[in-house]
């Protein structure tokens, strides 16, 4: 496994994608460093480390892992560091008079790159060594619905946040949405997806992963379904407890205030 740690890439799509992400970042002069620091590592992780490697060339579970880092992690923190421009601003008041949007956008995108049939026919057609402009949509796009689907709950700005109340159902429904799609992937028939050891042995891994540490393709994709439904409705369920203890604060605050005057 040491071998494994070896094995970082630099590809073009992932080169052209960080250096948008930074330009974007780039746009707001003044910005969370923290902030910044977390979601610069996790691009670094998700494009360049050897997860990247097993991502985009051996296995489906490592794919589901760098797409749930880019959804609920990279997207949510570029939420975070958005610079105040009127098409963002527009974009995001949008979504909090209209969460749906933000949601359907949020699950939506994971269940469309998830289809048997469009995640076939995309790993089919992906170059990970050179430019691939598929993959590129792909992991901007799920950038993107990211940021709209987190934006009506961790924006800094409070006019663009719905309600706590609001936000727990939002967050709370979600879990659901990826819990069904984890479940499905889970459970179907072994091969619905076609990413398993499928690309051509690049940086011989084939027989590290099969037969040193005894990966089958049923437990590939059980691993990627339950990686889609665990980790997700966590980060869900963490989201909405929050939000419930900061509805309690909030009432604690004006009942005492009530009481005072």
């Amino acid at each position: 496994m040491k071998q494994l740690l070896t094995y970082w890439s630099l590809d073009w799509t992932s080169v052209v994608l960080l250096l948008l992400i930074v330009v974007f970042v780039a746009v707001k002069k003044r910005c969370d460093k923290r902030v910044a620091v977390a979601a610069f590592l996790l691009l670094v992780i998700s494009l360049f480390s050897p997860l990247h490697v097993l991502s985009a060339d051996y296995l489906f579970s490592a794919h589901m892992t760098v797409h749930v880092i880019l959804l609920l992690c990279v997207g949510p923190l570029l939420v975070r560091l958005s610079p105040t421009v009127k098409p963002l601003s527009h974009l995001f008041g949008f979504i909090k008079c209209h969460p749906m949007a933000g949601w359907l956008t949020g699950i939506g995108m994971m269940w469309f790159w998830h289809l048997p049939v469009v995640f076939n026919s995309a790993m089919s057609t992906m170059d990970s060594r050179g430019f691939d402009l598929i993959a590129l949509v792909e992991e901007l796009s799920l950038i993107v619905a990211g940021m709209l689907f987190s934006a009506p709950i961790i924006h800094k700005s409070e006019r663009y946040r719905i309600d706590p109340l609001s936000g727990v159902v939002y967050l709370f429904t979600a879990c659901i949405g990826c819990s069904v799609l984890g479940l499905l992937i889970t459970f179907a028939p072994t091969g619905t997806y076609h990413h398993f050891l499928s690309i051509p042995d690049q940086y011989g891994l084939n027989r590290l992963i099969s037969h040193d540490c005894g990966i089958t393709e049923s437990m590939d994709q059980q691993a990627a379904g339950l990686i889609m439904w665990v980790p997700c409705c966590l980060i869900y369920v963490t989201g909405s407890m929050y939000l419930l203890v900061h509805w309690f604060k909030q009432k604690d605050d004006v009942i005492a205030y009530s009481k005072e005057l």
